[in-house]
């Protein structure tokens, strides 16, 4: 009898999913961005957020909420109720929180429900046009015979992970400098007040106007945006770097695989339109040929794992 009262329940749950999933959804959709206007994240989060929101034929509404390194806007979403109708822009660094952030409100895997992959983005050193080396073989070769005369800009925990884990693959020692931000790091760097910095892609417009010179990619392989610029790996042969972010777009936990599907199927046909392929290329966001929800999850963990002893490495204590 219990067995029988059991196995009801579940397909009353379920009939109730698929039912709501039917309708879904009835009322506007909030996308929270965990930074302010302008940047990278919101660059990437404003088109799908228009052509998800045709597609579902309701509105999708970006909500940015910057600080805490992310914390305040992923609490938000882990306290919403998961109904599909508040999703999060989920950053790399989303899973790094714990190690940077002294008091973390939720479990950044266990308290979120994945639903789409977006695509990895690389970092890459930029280098003023003034200093000698062209290529990362002779910024190698300049930094061995002027041990930390490179000082290296970075604007965050995980740029400085970057440059931490680049001196170790190529044997050198900058010195890096930090900076609350990308502006103040981008203002110095022009005016070569620092020599170099790991660079984003939204510092791709100097490297066009010829004012900063792209030298070494993160990623393993080369990106279509910058194809002329090697990677770590081709250049350091059995270096195996790889140290990029990516997005993907989450839920809180316990979402319902019908709207999670749903979600997933229209994300992917969003990605595909020319205009947002373009617009993800020109941000440098490379998409992988699988975005679901397994694939995302599985990431998240692989990221973490990989990213923790970088960040340990780098010695970053929570602040």
């Amino acid at each position: 009898m219990l067995r029988l009262v059991l196995t009801l329940f579940a397909c009353a749950l379920m009939f109730a999913q698929g039912a709501s999933a039917q309708k879904y959804p009835d009322r506007p959709i909030r996308l929270v961005v965990p930074f302010g206007p302008g940047g990278s994240a919101d660059a990437i989060a404003r088109p799908l957020a228009e052509r998800l929101g045709a597609a579902l034929g309701q509105q999708v509404v970006i909500d940015n909420r910057p600080g805490g390194l992310t914390v305040i806007a992923a609490d938000m979403v882990a306290k919403g109720a998961p109904d599909g109708y508040t999703l999060y822009l989920m950053p790399g660094t989303h899973v790094l929180t714990h190690l940077l952030v002294a008091k973390v409100p939720y479990d950044p895997i266990a308290d979120f429900t994945p639903v789409a992959l977006i695509g990895a983005q690389p970092y890459f050193v930029v280098a003023n046009v003034e200093q000698p080396y062209k290529n990362f073989a002779e910024m190698i070769g300049y930094a061995k015979a002027n041990p930390e005369k490179i000082s290296m800009g970075v604007s965050d925990a995980v740029t400085r992970v970057v440059a931490t884990a680049l001196e170790a693959a190529a044997n050198v020692k900058f010195t890096i400098v930090p900076y609350k931000g990308g502006g103040p790091q981008n203002t110095d760097l022009l005016g070569n007040q620092i020599a170099a910095a790991i660079g984003t892609p939204n510092m791709m417009g100097f490297v066009d106007q010829g004012r900063l010179r792209a030298i070494v990619m993160s990623t393993p392989r080369r990106v279509p945006f910058l194809p002329q610029v090697p990677t770590v790996t081709e250049s350091i042969p059995g270096s195996d770097f790889d140290v990029q972010t990516w997005y993907a777009i989450a839920g809180p936990a316990k979402m319902p695989e019908p709207v999670v599907r749903r979600l997933q199927e229209e994300v992917g046909k969003v990605m595909n339109q020319p205009e947002v392929r373009k617009k993800l290329d020109d941000l440098g966001v490379v998409t992988p040929a699988d975005i679901s929800s397994r694939a995302t999850l599985t990431l998240m963990r692989d990221y973490q794992a990989r990213m923790t002893k970088l960040v340990r490495a780098a010695g970053i204590t929570p602040e």
